[in-house]
């Protein structure tokens, strides 16, 4: 083993392409990735693959490593993303035992200091299977690793005995001061066990695509701590497209969510509806959503 790690600034393969790439190639060498701070705090002396991008590195990091290579000699080979003519990366380039550039042209660029650099690629993303289709597709919404399992405790069960298929799409959302961490993107074992692990991630959908997923779907699931409200826009949306909606009722939910009727209450079903229950629970669902619109709304704080 040449490389004992891949090293990189940023670490979250969701919010950086670099971080992503780095990942790809730890996992092709068969070596950990490890942050750039972290290696410079172990004092490490086996070599390492430095993977980095510069102009994305903080200036305290870039500052810790600008000192580090004047204290000490660091046992790395060095991938470059991109080049922005610093000293830095002059430096960096002068004491890496190889240097690879990611592109003729940043190759181009090093050789004037580093005759010696390799000029190779990025790889693309990896093409994986086919998903395969199935019969009953269900959508919902939210931060995968904090959507409530104890709703799909009672869908898993009521899977279990169905002869159909299933897959559970999640679109995901980020407040406002939320990060895509790697547990954004976590789906916790009971609802990945309740659909066999047949759940697809989304990300983040425009409203014409969640309209179109809307229409395409079997059923929206969406469960919350009591039960749903009438301030739940997840479940109207779903209402409004016609999408039948299995989510849970308790005594303060409207009284036009009626299980069976215009949604179906996960505690009262004992079977997983079949497909004309679902089409006709979906009909009445969207005749009883439809006035609750924002003219609606908008025509009640109006009056004086």
């Amino acid at each position: 083993m040449i490389h004992a790690a891949v090293v990189s600034f940023h670490t979250n393969p969701y919010t950086c392409g670099v971080a992503r790439f780095n990942h790809s190639l730890a996992a092709a060498l068969q070596v950990p990735l490890i942050s750039l701070d972290s290696y410079l705090d172990s004092g490490n002396s086996a070599r390492v693959m430095l993977s980095i991008k510069l102009e994305e590195i903080t200036a305290t990091t870039l500052a810790r490593l600008g000192s580090t290579l004047k204290q000490r000699s660091l046992n790395y080979d060095l991938f470059l993303h991109a080049v922005d003519g610093s000293e830095l990366e002059q430096t960096l380039c002068s004491h890496a035992g190889r240097v690879f550039a990611a592109s003729s042209e940043i190759a181009e660029i090093v050789r004037a200091s580093r005759p010696d650099v390799t000029s190779v690629f990025a790889p693309g993303a990896p093409v994986l299977p086919r998903q395969v289709p199935v019969d009953c597709t269900l959508l919902t919404f939210g931060m995968a690793h904090k959507i409530r399992s104890d709703g799909y405790r009672r869908l898993a069960a009521l899977m279990e005995g169905d002869t159909r298929s299933f897959r559970l799409e999640i679109s995901t959302a980020l407040h406002e001061g939320g990060s895509f961490d790697a547990n954004f993107f976590t789906v916790g074992e009971e609802i990945s066990a309740a659909f066999a692990g047949n759940v697809r991630f989304l990300g983040f959908l425009a409203d014409a695509e969640v309209s179109e997923r809307l229409r395409k779907v079997e059923a929206l699931v969406a469960f919350f701590p009591r039960g749903t409200r009438e301030n739940n826009t997840t479940v109207l949306s779903a209402m409004t497209h016609g999408c039948p909606v299995i989510t849970n009722l308790d005594e303060s939910s409207p009284a036009w969510m009626m299980h069976g009727v215009t949604v179906f209450d996960i505690g009262k079903l004992n079977r997983f509806p079949d497909k004309s229950e679902l089409r006709q629970v979906g009909e009445v669902g969207m005749r009883a959503a439809r006035e609750f619109s924002f003219d609606l709304l908008a025509r009640i704080v109006s009056q004086s």
